[in-house]
């Protein structure tokens, strides 16, 4: 199965190169995970008391971790797909193609929560009612509503790692480069939703609040943010750049 091919592709490029994938990510991610915590914010960012200055203090977090997640995503693209050579401590800070990097994810956003907002009607209305309210509806209707949204982000952000790399792409290239792999990428994003359904289950058995859940959750956010990266990588490179799945 291709989505298969392509997942596993992209979970080898953060072990297979986990060396320089700790280089990359690991100062920046740690460094955002500080300054939540400085700023009394989960690492997930979703536990925050109502209060103007918590909200105030979850903004600044946000934005830290906005800006390292877009730095690790660039430098990342960057050195798989052959741009920037391995051995500095931390990434090159590219400014530029940071922020087209941002605008072009941004876009992208504001479709699928377009997409989103309608599936979501269109759920509750007619699917909700039908698997009930349980624990297990809820999974369910989680993966009902994850896996044709991130469809759709998978088949436009298939040209952000062009933008890491500097090229002249437009929002609808990836869309373009992706015909005729709609199921595909459909069942990329089932398999993605379920890994990140499996990822979640830990929570389930570890005690809330305690060191062991803090440390699942810097482990886990770090390695969604990686294998999630690559997969756009590995998009890229097959869609746009043909290059062969190995």
């Amino acid at each position: 199965m291709k989505a298969w091919q392509i997942f596993i592709h992209s979970v080898r490029q953060v072990f297979g190169n986990f060396n320089d994938a700790l280089r990359i990510s690991g100062l920046i991610f740690i460094g955002q995970m500080m300054v939540a915590l400085a700023l009394g914010v989960s690492p997930n960012l979703g536990e925050v008391a109502p209060t103007p200055e918590a909200a105030i203090r979850a903004m600044v977090a946000a934005l830290a971790y906005l800006l390292g997640s877009l730095w690790i995503a660039v430098s990342w693209h960057r050195f798989v797909l052959g741009r920037d050579p391995g051995g500095a401590f931390v990434p090159p800070f590219h400014g530029a193609l940071i922020w087209g990097y941002f605008w072009r994810s941004l876009a992208i956003a504001v479709i699928v929560m377009l997409v989103g907002m309608a599936i979501g009607m269109l759920a509750g209305m007619v699917i909700m009612p039908l698997i009930g309210g349980t624990w297990l509806g809820g999974v369910l209707m989680t993966l009902l509503l994850v896996v044709p949204l991130l469809t759709v982000m998978y088949r436009f952000s298939a040209i952000l790692p062009g933008v890491a790399l500097g090229q002249e792409v437009s929002l609808s290239d990836g869309w373009a480069a992706t015909v005729g792999e709609t199921g595909t990428v459909l069942q990329l994003a089932a398999i993605s939703g379920v890994a990140g359904v499996l990822l979640g289950v830990p929570y389930f058995v570890l005690p809330a609040g305690s060191i062991l859940t803090l440390l699942w959750d810097v482990a886990a956010g770090w390695l969604q943010l990686m294998v999630g990266v690559s997969i756009l990588t590995t998009l890229y490179g097959h869609y746009i750049e043909k290059r062969p799945l190995v």
